[in-house]
Parts: C-alpha cells; sequence; structure tokens
C-alpha cells in the first residue's frame, strides 16, 4: 500500500544544506543587488548624469554666478518574469532518492540562472531581454574590439593584455572579478611560463594585487566559440533580480496519489553604475 509520508524534508530543510554541484558565478555579484517583489511586469528606474564639461573652473571677483554642470535624466527598464516547472512522484513509486533528483533539477536551474545573467536570453547586446554580464546594452558597459593573440610567447602575450584592460579598469575604485572564458583559453591559465616554470596564475594574480579575483567561467554557461576575459567591478555594478533558483513548495496530493515539488527562479539584470565598471575583451589565436 502507498504511503502519504511525505519523503522530503522541509523546504527550509532541504534548501539550507543543499550545495550545488555546479558552481554558477551569479553570487559573485549578490553582494550588492536588489531583488524584486514577486510580480511579472516591467520595473522603470531613472538614471540621473552630467552631460558635457564637469571640471571645476576658476571664480573671480566680477564671476555673479557659479557655472552649472548640465544634467541627463535617462530611464533603465528591468523586465520582470519567472520560469518554473514542477516534478511529480506517484505514491506507488519508490520515494528512495527523491532528494536526489530534486538536487539534480536544482543544479540544472544553476545553469539555467547563470546563463540568464550572462546572456539575457540574448545573442548580442542589442537583442538581450535584461542586460547581462556578458551581452550587454548599458552605456556604461564597454565591449572592446577583439584583440589576436600571437602565437610566439602566447603566455607572456596574455599576460601582457589582460593587465593592460586591468589599468582601464583601476581607474575605478572598487573590488575586481577578472573572469576567463572559452575553450580554447581557459586551458592556458594552468599553464606556466617555460623560461621560469612559474604559474601563469599565481604570476597574474600577485601583478594584479588582492584587489582582485580570478575566476574562470563555467563551460556550461559560456557562448561556443568565444574566448576572452571580463574585468568587472563588484563596487560599481548592482544586480537586480526577481527570484533566485529554489525549491519553492512541496507536497502530497492525496486524492490522485502523488508527491509534488515545485521549482522558480527568475530574471535578471546587472546594471553597470559607472563607466568602465565592466569591460570585456574579445580575443582570437593566431594560427
Amino acid at each position: 500500500m502507498p504511503t502519504n509520508k511525505i519523503a522530503l524534508r522541509t523546504t527550509e530543510e532541504f534548501m539550507s544544506d543543499y550545495t550545488p554541484v555546479y558552481q554558477p558565478i551569479y553570487p559573485l555579484f549578490l553582494g550588492k543587488s536588489q531583488a524584486y517583489a514577486p510580480e511579472v511586469g516591467k520595473f522603470d528606474f531613472r538614471r540621473v548624469q552630467t552631460v558635457g564639461d564637469i571640471r571645476a573652473k576658476h571664480i573671480t571677483p566680477k564671476d555673479t554666478e557659479i557655472r552649472q554642470i548640465a544634467v541627463m535624466e535617462g530611464k533603465k527598464s528591468f523586465k520582470k518574469y519567472f520560469l518554473a516547472n514542477q516534478f511529480t512522484l506517484s505514491d506507488f513509486q519508490d520515494r528512495q532518492g527523491v532528494e536526489e533528483v530534486v538536487a539534480q533539477v536544482l543544479d540544472e536551474h544553476q545553469i539555467q540562472a547563470d546563463e540568464l545573467f550572462l546572456l539575457g536570453e540574448g545573442t548580442s547586446g542589442a537583442d538581450v531581454i535584461n542586460n547581462g554580464l556578458f551581452y550587454s546594452g548599458d552605456a556604461n558597459y564597454t565591449l572592446e574590439t577583439s584583440d589576436e593573440i600571437p602565437t610566439s610567447d602566447r603566455l607572456a602575450a596574455l599576460h601582457s593584455a589582460i593587465v593592460s584592460t586591468a589599468e582601464d579598469a583601476d581607474q575605478l575604485a572598487g573590488r575586481k572579478v577578472l573572469i576567463l572564458y572559452g575553450s580554447a583559453l581557459v586551458p592556458y591559465t594552468n599553464g606556466v611560463y617555460s623560461n621560469s616554470s612559474a604559474p601563469w596564475k599565481g604570476v597574474l594574480s600577485e601583478v594584479l594585487g588582492d584587489n582582485y579575483s580570478v575566476v574562470t567561467l563555467p563551460r556550461a554557461a559560456t557562448p561556443a566559440g568565444v574566448n576572452g576575459w571580463i574585468v568587472a567591478n563588484a563596487d560599481q555594478v548592482k544586480l537586480h533580480y526577481t527570484a533566485l533558483p529554489q525549491l519553492l513548495a512541496q507536497g502530497n496530493n492525496e486524492e490522485k496519489m502523488y508527491l509534488w515539488f515545485n521549482f522558480m527562479m527568475g530574471s535578471m539584470m546587472l546594471e553597470v553604475l559607472a563607466k568602465d565598471a565592466v569591460i570585456r575583451q574579445p580575443i582570437t589565436f593566431a594560427s
């Protein structure tokens, strides 16, 4: 005979113990973030920025007024939406391992959340639903033209190119995250310099300093055929989101004799608060 006993712990207990197998990258930006009420729609917020010359001017005794700084008010929109699905299990089925199934669903949703955070369900900055870390139409987002890395002394060339990007990013104060991506680039990050046997990533981290964290973009969320890096200023961006991947609710349908588990996640948008707070540098490798 089937039993009505719930096989899973409470939702809160499960989520407090759940550790994803996939390590998402979006949590790196939750330190400066804003969650929104669980309502589908669009949220518009204002951004005021200066226009033209804002440098201080000399004031003489003849001046009767101080030159005014012009400002422009813009509007940004965050499209709020949700994604959800449900897993059901008949009371006549073996409940052994049901928590593992729930964890597998959440693991896949973590990958999906990274894709929303990075790509905004678009293929370029021109067609994203919400601006992301990889594809963005934000006016403060900087997408550099692709740089070619030569065949000779490739590790040194990569090092110099990344340090050049970091020099631009360091014009803004704040904690930086260097994110390396691409199936052709990432293997080099674990290499050693031929003339010294020093680890490439270790030398780079030492040069960049303690203000930088160096991470690799997960392969599962990286668009195909791209290589390069992103330098993001964690203190000069803001992550807007509706819901993080979660087991929302669970229960037992006694009439139809099955367990049910509801999952939900929501849209994300990365707002770039200052010019060059996010710099993406695509690269190609010379053949």
